[in-house]
C-alpha cells in the first residue's frame, strides 16, 4: 500500500511499551509506516535522553508528552532541551497560564533556530485540572462558559503563540472553528473498531477522529499488541484515506471563513460569489422563508445566519422577493440542500446567491455561533473566501452601518397603487413587499414616498392616515423620518411597523435602545395587554423603544413575552398606533394580520365620523 506523506503525518505512534530496547525495535520495525512517535514521561525517566537521541539518530520526528512542570527546571529551560535533543512535537500545560506559554515557546523556537532545526509544534493542553476557573477567568477576559473550556484554554494557548492544542476528539470541530483551519489538534485516544478492546468502546475511532476535524491521531495497542503491526498501521492509513474522502468539507476542502470581531473564526465551504464581505451579524430563528429573509431591506448592512440547520431544499421562485434585490452582505447555513425540489423553484439558493454576489458559508456550526451571538451580542463580521489578512481584520473592526440606510433602500421616486379603500400615504423607510400586498389586497389606495418625505407634501395629499414602514439601522439617525412624524402628530392618523413603530416613539418624546442580539425569526411571542390574547409573531429589529421613556399619554399595546420589550404602543391623543412586529401574511404565522385589517376598519369609520 502507497501511504501518501500528508496521510502519513496524521498518525501518532504511542510507544506502549515497557523498555528501551522493545521502544527501538517497534521504531525500527514501524519507521517507514508511521510520521510520528509519541514519547511518554515513563519513558524518558528510565532512560534520561537515551530515547531521543536514538530517534536524532534515525531522523525520526517524535511527540514528547510530558507536563513539563514534572522536570526538575523551569518550563522554559525544558522546552528549550526538549528541542536541543530533537522533539518535533511536545505539549505546554497551562498552569502557569498564558505567559508562561509564551515564554516557554519563544525559548523552544530559538533553541530550533539555533540548532538548525525546523520550529517544533508546541501544543497546549486542553484539561480543566491544569488550570482553576478563576485563573481561567482571569487569563481570558470575556465571560467563561464551563462547558466550552476546552475552547477558551485553545484560544489562550493560540494567544500565546502556541501551534495546537491535545484535546478530546469532541472538542476538535469547536476548537477548529474557534482557532482557525491552521491550529493544529492531537487527539489522544485513537482505537478502531477491529481492534477488539470492549473497554475501550469510549475512545473515538481514526474516521470518527477525522470527521471531527483531528489534525493528529494518538494510537497506541491496536497497533503495538498487534499479530501483524505493518497490517494494522496499513489499515488505520485506509481508514482515514476513506473518512477525508467522505468527511465534511468545511475541513478538507475549506473555501471560506467567517472572521468574528471577537476574534473566533468558522470555517466553511462557499456557497456563493468569491470575494471578502463585511456586516454585523445576526440570526433568524425562522425554518422557512429564506427568500424573504435575504430581500428584505430590514437586513441591509447585516450578515444573517440561519439557526435552521436545512436551507434552501425548495429553491428560489419569482413570487416571494421582498425587494428587487438582496439586501445581506453575507448568508451563513449549516446544510445547503443542492438538489432543491419545488414546483415553482427557478434557480438553487446557491446560483441565486452567485447570481447576486453574495457570498455565503455552508457547514458551519450554526447553533453554536447563535449560542456565540447570543453570549457576546451581535458585533461585526467578515466573510472571505480567500486568505484572513490583516487589512480584512482592520476593515472589519472599523465597519459601521451607514446611518443614511434607509436612503439606500427607500423607493426613488413616488409610486402610486390605486384602489377603492382608504387613502394611504406610505412613508417607505425599507417596506417590505409583502407590507404592501397586504395593504393592496385590503383596497387601500397608496401613495409611496421616500424615507426623507416632509410632512407639508404628505399634508397637502388629502390622505386618510399615513403608514411608516419597516426598515433598517439605528432609529435615532432617521432624523428626517422623525421630524416628519412629530410634524404630522395629531394632524392625521399614523400607523407605524417595525422601524415605523420606533421613530413614532422617538416622536412623542421616548428613547430607543440596541438590544444584545435582536429579534429575527417567526416565533416570537406577543401578548395583547387589553384583551391577553397571545400572537406569534415575525420580526426583524436590533433596536427596541425604552418603555420608561413613553409619555403619560402613551400606553403599551403590545408586549413581547421572551423580554418583556415593547411590541406596540398606541396615543389616543395623536391619533398613533404602532406594532414592533410585523403583521403582515408573510414569512411567518397569519396571528397578527387582524391588527392591519382592525386598524383599517378604524380608519374607515374615522373618516364616515368625520364627513
Amino acid at each position: 500500500m502507497q501511504i501518501r506523506p500528508e496521510i502519513k503525518e496524521k498518525i501518532v505512534l504511542a510507544l506502549d511499551v515497557d523498555t528501551l530496547e522493545q521502544a527501538k525495535a517497534l521504531i525500527t520495525e514501524l519507521k517507514d509506516y508511521v510520521g510520528v512517535f509519541k514519547v511518554g514521561l515513563q519513558m524518558y525517566t528510565g532512560n534520561g535522553y537515551e530515547i531521543f537521541n536514538f530517534m536524532k539518530e534515525q531522523n525520526i520526528k517524535f511527540f514528547f508528552d510530558v507536563k513539563l512542570h514534572d522536570i526538575p527546571n523551569t518550563v522554559a529551560k525544558a522546552s528549550e532541551n526538549i528541542v536541543r535533543h530533537g522533539a518535533s512535537f511536545f505539549n505546554l500545560h497551562t498552569t502557569g497560564g498564558e505567559e508562561m506559554m509564551r515564554t516557554a515557546a519563544q525559548a523552544a523556537k530559538k533553541a530550533a533556530e539555533e540548532c538548525g532545526y525546523e520550529p517544533p509544534t508546541i501544543l497546549g493542553v486542553t484539561v480543566l485540572t491544569s488550570i482553576s476557573e478563576e485563573s481561567l477567568q482571569n487569563e481570558l477576559k470575556v465571560p467563561y462558559k464551563p462547558n466550552d473550556y476546552a475552547m477558551h484554554l485553545a484560544i489562550m494557548a493560540k494567544r500565546a503563540g502556541l501551534d495546537g492544542v491535545v484535546a478530546s476528539v469532541w472538542e476538535a470541530k469547536k476548537i477548529k472553528q474557534a482557532c482557525g483551519k491552521d491550529f493544529k489538534v492531537l487527539c489522544p485516544g485513537i482505537r478502531p473498531e477491529w481492534s477488539n478492546k470492549n473497554d475501550q468502546k469510549r475512545l473515538a475511532t481514526p474516521s470518527v477522529a477525522i470527521k471531527e476535524g483531528a489534525d493528529y491521531l494518538v494510537i497506541g495497542r491496536a497497533v503495538t499488541s498487534a499479530e501483524d503491526r505493518v497490517k494494522a498501521i496499513q489499515m488505520i492509513y485506509e481508514e482515514i484515506e476513506n473518512a477525508l474522502l467522505t468527511q465534511n468539507k468545511s475541513y478538507a476542502l475549506s473555501k471560506g471563513r467567517l472572521i468574528l470581531e471577537n476574534g473566533m473564526i468558522f470555517e466553511g465551504e462557499s456557497i456563493g460569489a468569491d470575494g471578502t464581505s463585511y456586516g454585523e451579524i445576526v440570526f433568524n430563528t425562522s425554518m422557512v422563508g429564506y427568500q424573504e429573509i435575504l430581500t428584505d431591506p430590514s437586513y441591509a448592512g447585516q450578515t444573517i445566519v440561519m439557526t435552521y440547520p436545512e436551507i434552501g431544499n425548495y429553491g428560489i421562485n419569482k413570487d416571494d422577493f421582498e425587494s428587487g434585490k438582496i439586501h445581506a452582505k453575507g448568508f451563513v447555513v449549516k446544510n445547503l440542500c443542492e438538489h432543491e425540489s419545488h414546483y415553482k423553484s427557478s434557480i438553487s439558493l446557491g446560483d441565486y446567491l452567485k447570481q447576486n454576489n453574495i457570498i455565503g458559508l455552508k457547514g458551519i456550526d450554526t447553533r453554536y455561533l447563535t449560542q456565540i451571538i447570543r453570549n457576546y451580542g451581535a458585533m461585526n463580521c467578515a466573510i472571505t473566501t480567500g486568505d484572513i489578512t490583516a487589512e480584512i481584520k482592520s476593515k472589519m473592526r472599523d465597519y459601521r452601518i451607514s446611518k443614511d440606510i434607509t436612503m439606500d433602500v427607500t423607493t426613488y421616486k413616488v409610486e402610486r397603487f390605486t384602489g377603492s379603500g382608504i387613502k394611504l400615504a406610505v412613508i417607505d423607510m425599507g417596506i417590505k413587499k409583502s407590507i404592501l400586498e397586504n395593504f393592496k389586497a385590503l383596497n387601500c389606495d397608496m401613495t409611496v414616498f421616500p424615507a426623507d418625505v416632509k410632512a407639508d407634501e404628505i399634508l397637502s395629499g388629502n390622505f386618510d392616515a399615513v403608514l411608516i414602514s419597516n426598515g433598517p439601522g439605528n432609529p435615532e439617525d432617521a432624523l428626517q423620518a422623525i421630524e416628519t412624524a412629530k410634524a404630522l402628530l395629531g394632524k392625521i392618523r399614523i400607523f407605524g411597523i417595525c422601524l415605523g413603530h420606533q421613530i413614532l416613539s422617538l416622536a412623542l418624546g421616548a428613547k430607543t435602545f440596541k438590544l444584545k442580539y435582536g429579534h429575527r425569526g417567526g416565533n416570537h411571542p406577543v401578548i395583547n395587554t387589553e384583551t391577553n390574547e397571545i400572537f406569534i409573531t415575525s420580526q426583524n429589529h436590533s433596536y427596541a423603544v425604552d418603555a420608561s421613556t413613553l409619555p403619560s399619554n402613551t400606553k403599551i399595546t403590545y408586549m413581547n413575552l421572551n423580554d418583556n420589550t415593547v411590541e406596540g404602543i398606541t396615543c389616543e391623543q395623536y391619533k398613533i398606533k404602532t406594532v414592533q412586529f410585523h403583521p403582515e401574511l408573510t414569512a411567518g404565522p397569519y396571528d397578527a394580520n387582524k391588527v392591519i385589517i382592525s386598524w383599517i376598519k378604524e380608519t374607515e369609520q374615522s373618516k364616515i365620523l368625520t364627513i
